[in-house]
């Protein structure tokens, strides 16, 4: 009892200190617990996988799907310009990413467009035989087809009725006068009158004053230049003639594609009218001289056509296997975004990270399905190949560098992220078949219908009402109202279509938001208009036919991108 009388004090002093020291350290953890939970809470964000415009900050379900939303982003270690998505993220959006380079391309294709046209070396020309005046003429139409020797017309001839009547004059006397009879009936016959026919008129004294035109060659016409009621000179086509056994496929390859191509390459040609039937044949001519106004290149390739399927003018496209192993740098084509002139593609950074950052590259031919990389990417480079459209809707989400930065720096984030309110999306298509009908104006180059067509779309758009639309989809309305009426109020077709660019690249960038259209739509981008600065457009129809050129380079383009 004394004992701990004496000791007592110090061990309630000892329990008192562990106590403090315990609490104490037990506290400092709770306090770090705390601190690294408000951590997580500042760098967590959830979002839907399926509609990224969705953001929040705690746990849930996305309101439009019900899906559970997942961490959006852990920026940490990310660059400026770049950003990060979780790997659950990242799986439930199906991104998928594959690395580039310089590797075996044998086997790509190189694809042309082009027409058939008649063999030139098998055409030729009937012409007239006499001067005179063509009464009766039984060729009229393009695909008639004529035989040598076969009448095909009559034609009255001034000279010859005088030549018959001198004839008819020195009859009277060849019997005393013999060399002047023959003098004139040899210059009858000069005229290509038949014997039949000389005997005929000293028969009945009578001269023939219209004369059969009998076909010299045998084939099918494609192309008729006289007509009934035309006076025509001895020696004056009247119209052509193909033997359309044999055609001729003629590509048009640009410039930067001439080094891919030589004669004697094997090129498969083909026709959405072919039912899927294919012909093969070999490169027989590529045209040394450059058209210097469409910057292109003829190629061409002799196409057997006992069936008389194909036929001149019918568009083509040809593909030419090129092996370009060791020499070009590719990109598959669902790697790009197209910003009007601007193609995009997203990089990882790190293989090991789900980081991203955006790559402006320059692109080159279309090899199968890539384009030649001319500059932006290294070999070795990962890029996004799969869901590109979702992580650009991250990288805007979360501040960073977007393909959708296109007019004025206004963003646009994929379809999902735009407030579509009312019935825009109806009318908004309702104005695109107007568009296409603009578009279809300016291929056919004929201004006073562009005018038309632009009257009738600037009223299509004055429908839609841009106060209950975002920002960014209102200031787009706005400048295709300035470019659609530049287009109405000008008569010059080189002014429509330099305001054609500025519009179709607003129109690009709102169709482009669009997932569920009633029928698919096609961006095209031809490089060689704007003075080669390139321009896009949309289509209804994969064919190209380019607004920009109409039939001066009618099929220069292709497609960037399918819209569904």
């Amino acid at each position: 009892m004394e004992l701990f009388k004496k000791y007592g004090g110090y061990i309630v002093v000892l329990i008192g200190g562990l106590l403090v020291g315990y609490l104490s350290a037990g506290g400092a953890e709770a306090t770090e617990d705390h601190q690294h939970d408000m951590a997580n809470e500042k760098t967590e964000q959830y979002s839907c996988a399926m509609h990224p415009q969705i953001q929040q900050a705690e746990m849930g379900k996305c309101p439009l799907c019900g899906m559970d939303l997942t961490i959006a982003s852990i920026n940490s270690g990310a660059g400026t310009n770049q950003f990060q998505m979780t790997e659950t993220a990242m799986a439930l959006a199906n991104i998928e990413t594959t690395e580039i380079g310089v590797g075996d391309l044998e086997g790509n294709t190189l694809i042309l467009s082009g027409k058939i046209g008649s063999n030139e070396q098998t055409d030729a020309v009937q012409t007239s035989i006499f001067d005179g005046r063509i009464e009766d003429l039984q060729i009229n139409y393009v695909g008639q087809y004529i035989k040598k020797g076969n009448k095909i017309g009559m034609i009255y001839a001034p000279e010859m009725y005088t030549a018959q009547d001198q004839l008819l004059t020195s009859a009277s006397y060849k019997e005393t006068h013999k060399k002047l009879f023959d003098q004139a009936r040899n210059a009858s016959g000069l005229w290509r009158m038949t014997d039949a026919q000389i005997n005929q008129v000293l028969k009945t004294g009578k001269p023939i004053s219209n004369f059969p035109i009998i076909a010299d060659v045998s084939g099918t016409v494609t192309e008729v230049l006289a007509s009934e009621g035309n006076f025509y000179k001895q020696g004056d086509p009247l119209f052509k003639v193909s033997n359309l056994y044999t055609v001729w496929a003629v590509f048009d390859a640009y410039e930067n594609q001439l080094p891919l191509l030589k004669t004697g390459q094997e090129i498969r040609i083909g026709s959405d009218t072919f039912n899927g039937k294919e012909y093969k044949a070999k490169i027989a001519f590529i045209d040394p001289v450059l058209d210097a106004a469409n910057r292109t290149v003829a190629v061409r390739a002799t196409l057997k056509n006992k069936e008389g399927l194909l036929k001149p003018g019918m568009f083509i496209k040809g593909a030419v296997a090129v092996d370009l192993s060791g020499q070009l740098l590719t990109v598959p084509k669902s790697a790009v975004l197209w910003t009007g002139k601007r193609s995009l593609v997203y990089v990882k950074p790190d293989p090991t990270k789900a980081v991203f950052e955006m790559t402006e590259v320059t692109l080159g031919n279309v090899i199968g399905d890539s384009y030649a990389v001319l500059n932006g990417l290294s070999p070795g480079d990962e890029v996004v190949v799969n869901g590109t459209f979702t992580v650009d809707a991250a990288a805007q989400l979360q501040g960073k560098k977007s393909m959708m930065a296109l007019t004025n720096n206004v963003p646009i984030s994929p379809d999902g992220g735009m407030n579509f309110k009312g019935d825009f999306k109806m009318k908004f298509t309702a104005a695109l078949h107007k568009y296409s009908a603009l578009k279809d104006a300016l291929v056919a180059s004929k201004p006073m219908e562009v005018s038309v067509q632009a009257k009738q779309m600037f009223q299509a758009i004055s429908e839609i009402d841009a106060g209950l639309l975002e920002e960014a989809i209102g200031s787009h309305l706005k400048e295709m109202k300035q470019h659609i009426d530049q287009i109405s109020g000008s008569a010059s077709l080189e002014e429509q279509r330099k305001a054609f660019k500025p519009l179709s690249e607003n129109m690009v960038a709102i169709a482009t938001v669009f997932s569920d259209l009633d029928q698919p739509i096609y961006v095209q981008y031809c490089p060689m208009a704007d003075t080669n600065k390139g321009a896009s457009w949309i289509s209804f129809q994969n064919e190209i036919r380019n607004p920009y050129f109409g039939d001066a380079m009618l099929t220069c383009g292709s497609i960037t991108k399918t819209i569904q």
